[in-house]
């Protein structure tokens, strides 16, 4: 609170002054900085990466499939991978999309048919 207080002082002093000099942005930058908000972030983006994953692999067909998040920033999820079936695409990436804390999903995941004789579906059962 005390942070917010400096930030909003400063700022008001600002527009009240005209444009800050580049020495007191920074110092308004430096008041502005929340400690341990960048190891939090990082925290939570691993927590989806993994979250995904074994989300991925308790499911019995899409533990077959060649899948991968490739990296996790402040919510946005980039994954990638190849597999048999184009509903096995569409499922993985909703699984990801799901995850609570995902805001965005960039997906380069291909079908690859000719993949299906190699893997075993729920279909066929």
């Amino acid at each position: 609170m005390r942070i917010f207080s400096c930030f909003l002082l400063l700022a008001t002093a600002a527009l009240l002054f005209g444009c800050p000099s580049p020495d007191s942005q920074k110092k308004v930058q430096e008041a502005a900085k929340v400690p341990g908000l960048e190891e939090a972030v990082i925290a939570k983006d691993r927590s989806l990466q993994a979250a995904i994953e074994m989300s991925w692999k308790a499911d019995v067909e899409l533990l077959q499939e060649q899948l991968a998040v490739e990296e996790v920033h402040a919510g946005k999820v980039r994954i990638t991978g190849i597999v048999s079936r184009e509903k096995l695409k569409e499922r993985a990436e909703a699984i990801a999309r799901d995850q609570e804390g995902v805001v965005d999903v960039i997906s380069t995941i291909t079908v690859d048919e000719s993949l299906k004789d190699k893997r075993i579906s729920l279909d066929d059962m």
